[in-house]
């Protein structure tokens, strides 16, 4: 199964009581690739979304085991206001956080850019990229990205895990990006 050439632009996602809209689940999720053996996924721009009080913003999640590859997927004009995880790549995804394996195969995501994205955090880790320790993360471009908390003063900072790229014009700095 795979999703080509997808364009989502100008949505407004809110925190819901008893689940999310459709607009929610487009605007921020590509996820759960890999669940079912092969995926494939390109060619997915979202851009000019906001976030208000979600979990999560704009995130990229992967089962372990899966093949495949996701690329080319662009995160751009994206506003985020009081959200929890603005940014996150999750290859290492396990909803029950029980008997989690860590396997050697995994969906291959490269060219994957995320520009223009401000706005604020309730956490202090605001971008995690947690990458599969055999496959990895490559291209990954995070540009004029900058997060704060909505804690006056309080320090934010990013995380990575075998995520190879660069960045540029961002706060927090992601200085955990391989080259």
């Amino acid at each position: 199964m795979g999703s080509l050439s997808v364009d989502m632009d100008k949505l407004m996602v809110r925190a819901q009581l008893g689940g999310h809209s459709l607009a929610f689940k487009m605007c921020q999720n590509i996820g759960s690739l890999g669940h079912g053996g092969y995926d494939t996924v390109e060619d997915v721009h979202v851009s000019s979304c906001t976030f208000k009080g979600t979990v999560n913003g704009v995130r990229i999640k992967t089962w372990q085991g899966g093949s495949g590859y996701a690329r080319n997927i662009s995160f751009e004009k994206i506003k985020l206001i009081a959200v929890d995880n603005p940014i996150i790549i999750d290859q290492f995804y396990c909803p029950t956080g029980v008997g989690c394996q860590n396997k050697t195969s995994a969906i291959k995501l490269s060219d994957i850019t995320y520009s223009a994205i401000m706005g604020t955090s309730t956490a202090e880790q605001v971008i995690n990229l947690k990458c599969s320790q055999s496959v990895g993360c490559t291209n990954i471009v995070l540009n004029r990205v900058y997060i704060s908390s909505t804690t006056p003063g309080k320090r934010v900072y990013a995380a990575c895990y075998n995520a190879h790229g660069r960045a540029t014009n961002t706060k927090p700095a992601v200085k955990c990006l391989l080259k």
